[in-house]
């Protein structure tokens, strides 16, 4: 499983568990799906932010993601070495 796919799963794995709004469970999420698309509020992008952490077991400022953003974007920036994550934004 790619890093693309780990995000869609953690999607919507907390989906179902209440933290990301509940259409994201079943939405047709896609490379090219934007961060603004998924209709997550501030708290949700926070969430996000510490699920991807964990999930690619590095740090990110609370600014490495932005609404405009695709989910293929979020994967490679999360994949990146902490050097290059300045870099892609």
């Amino acid at each position: 499983m790619d890093l693309f796919e780990k995000i869609v799963s953690m999607f919507r794995e907390q989906a179902r568990a209440g933290i990301f709004p509940a259409h994201l469970e079943h939405a047709d999420l896609s490379r090219a799906t934007t961060l603004g698309d998924l209709g997550i509020d501030s708290l949700g992008k926070m969430a996000l932010l510490t699920a991807l952490m964990d999930l690619a077991d590095q740090y990110f400022p609370d600014d490495a993601f932005k609404d405009d953003h695709t989910l293929e974007e979020i994967a490679q920036i999360a994949g990146a070495a902490p050097s290059s994550i300045a870099a892609l934004n």
